[in-house]
């Protein structure tokens, strides 16, 4: 478990909500240590504008829904009003507005959703038998009122990275390179995926315009240095092993990274990028299970309030920091939810 010695600052004044404004015409300045949260004193603000969970309850960005599941679940996305969410028994449930079940699906392991809410993907891979290698996997667009498909025999392994507004992009190790991962990318209708040549390694992320990717060296070479790269062209904006990067703003000029060699439990530190540069623009310290960019001007972070690991009564809340000032407020209330994530 990553350790830090504790960082205590004086309360913020902060206005009841960070409110989005147009962006600064000056020139951040370099910040001079990460900004420690303790977040269960910070100003509570607006609700998170992104779709997220409590446990089986989804809520924000849509009508809270309760998904019916005795289960854990994996991963949720908002499709119109209804909501899709993976199980850890490998379901895929979609869950109408009234809040039952209207459709499931086996075998569904990984899904990634638009960012208006108006498609889903979602790739379906045959049971694992132990002690063989199984093949196949067939990938999925759902726009609520059609869903389109295509075949890929070849598939071992298959996890949803973006769906663009176009553009679905997933990664997959295929047979004969089972422990290699490659960027696709599947534009729904089309007859098959395409190879996404410009982008090598493991990619981690994809910016929702489609525009760059973030990867990993392949095969797990154990060096945990993150690069970003222009998917049109394969240029490379930048490469960091102090950062690995999980994620963009919406318009790309941010990257989101988390420590290169974080543990199980925790992100001590949540870094945002200038995504040409790889310069550090704002840092905050505190343990964080996960981060994302609500827009373009802020990230939403689920973070830690007290306990932490197994412990029954932990508690966290999501925290919402704006890129322009470094300030902080709780976008929600602090809860003893086992599981709070955001929406793919």
């Amino acid at each position: 478990m990553l350790t830090s010695t504790p960082v205590v600052v004086a309360k913020p004044t902060l206005k009841p909500s960070l409110t989005p404004k147009p962006p600064s015409t000056t020139t951040p300045q370099a910040p001079s240590g990460p900004v420690a949260l303790e977040a269960a004193k910070l100003t509570q603000g607006r609700a998170p504008q992104l779709a997220y969970r409590f446990d089986r309850t989804v809520l924000g960005a849509g009508k809270e829904l309760k998904v019916p599941s005795t289960g854990s679940l994996m991963e949720v996305a908002r499709l119109g009003t209804s909501v899709l969410a993976t199980t850890s028994g490998g379901d895929l449930l979609k869950v109408g507005s009234s809040g039952t079940v209207i459709r499931r699906t086996p075998h569904v392991m990984t899904l990634a959703g638009t960012a208006d809410q108006s498609a889903v993907a979602y790739a379906t891979t045959p049971p694992v038998v132990v002690g063989e290698q199984t093949y196949g996997a067939t990938l999925y667009a759902d726009n609520g009122a059609s869903v389109k498909s295509v075949e890929l025999p070849d598939v071992q392994s298959i996890y949803m990275l973006a769906y663009t507004k176009d553009t679905i992009y997933y990664k997959a190790s295929v047979k004969g390179a089972e422990r290699t991962l490659k960027l696709y990318s599947w534009t729904p209708g089309a007859a098959k995926p395409v190879l996404v040549k410009t982008v090598t390694g493991d990619a981690t992320a994809v910016s929702e315009d489609g525009r760059l990717a973030s990867a990993l060296p392949a095969n797990n070479t154990g060096d945990g240095c993150s690069t970003v790269v222009e998917i049109a062209t394969g240029k490379k904006r930048f490469k960091t092993c102090d950062y690995r990067v999980t994620g963009f703003t919406p318009d790309g000029s941010v990257a989101i990274g988390t420590p290169a060699y974080g543990d199980s439990y925790c992100s001590n530190i949540i870094t945002a990028l200038d995504s040409r540069s790889g310069a550090v623009e704002r840092q905050w310290s505190g343990c964080f299970y996960e981060a994302v960019a609500e827009d373009e001007q802020h990230l939403l972070m689920v973070a830690v309030v007290a306990g932490g690991g197994q412990d029954p009564n932990t508690k966290t809340t999501v925290v919402r920091c704006s890129l322009d000032t470094a300030e902080c407020e709780r976008a929600t209330e602090v809860v003893a939810a086992k599981q709070v994530d955001f929406a793919r």
